[in-house]
């Protein structure tokens, strides 16, 4: 009799823990996923940091909501706010500035879907709600676009690689070029969508597409040609 009790004892602690389990995994696998209002994009390698709060700091510190580890960029460098008309992005007093697509904002400035945004060296593509997921199955599956830069001067040729090609008097620049009517940071070249768009910095001098100074991105097309300063380049694709 005393073996029967054990044993029936033995099986309810078994049914009791067994059940408990159960309960805490259906715990876990419901639990409701957090709403994911926008993405940023490392343009680099396409790493992803959700924005799943109304206040999104950005910065080095492990206190921030998105931690970079490169030097440029500040231990408290940003913040990613949502407000009733849309997202914004606040430098707070960072050393290396926030940069929207190319500009430095003064201290705070309204951002789009699309948005280039750079924290120091650090750049990310801003996505709304779940665009971003789109966009990047998009461009994994399209061919890399391969395109050169040939200086029409004397023939020198510049391949476009990576995402980001940027061009300037700066050194480190993608493609440097030391003349007095180059600003350091002059224009840049951007992949989106296995297109080359290029886009001016509002140098010292217009970035000219074709006889034609730009103003807003533009998407080049095999044979165009750019002038920066003194110095011409015809764009060539070869895919």
């Amino acid at each position: 009799m005393d073996n029967i009790e054990y044993v029936v004892r033995y099986i309810l602690c078994f049914l009791a823990i067994a059940v408990l389990i159960n309960c805490v995994m259906s715990l876990i696998t419901l639990r409701p996923k957090k709403k994911v209002y926008a993405l940023l994009v490392d343009v680099t390698n396409d790493e992803q940091f959700p924005i799943n709060c109304y206040e999104t700091s950005v910065g080095r510190s492990k206190s921030c909501d998105i931690v970079f580890s490169n030097m440029t960029v500040s231990r408290s460098h940003a913040v990613i706010a949502l407000r009733k008309d849309g997202f914004y992005v606040f430098d707070t007093e960072s050393k290396t500035g926030v940069f929207v697509n190319g500009e430095q904002i003064k201290k705070s400035q309204r951002i789009f879907n699309g948005d280039v945004i750079a924290f120091g060296t650090a750049v990310l593509k801003f996505y709304i709600g779940t665009e971003a997921n789109d966009d990047i199955i998009h461009k994994k599956n399209a061919p890399i676009a391969r395109a050169t830069l040939t200086n029409l001067a004397d023939g020198n040729v510049f391949r476009l690689e990576g995402e980001y090609v940027t061009i300037g008097r700066k050194k480190g620049s993608n493609i440097e070029i030391s003349a007095p009517y180059v600003s350091r940071q002059h224009a840049e070249l951007v992949l989106d969508k296995n297109q080359w768009i290029i886009e001016n910095f509002n140098g010292v001098t217009a970035t000219i597409l074709n006889g034609e100074p730009i103003y807003t991105p533009m998407v080049l097309e095999n044979g165009d040609v750019i002038e920066i300063g003194d110095f011409a380049f015809r764009y060539e694709e070869n895919r």
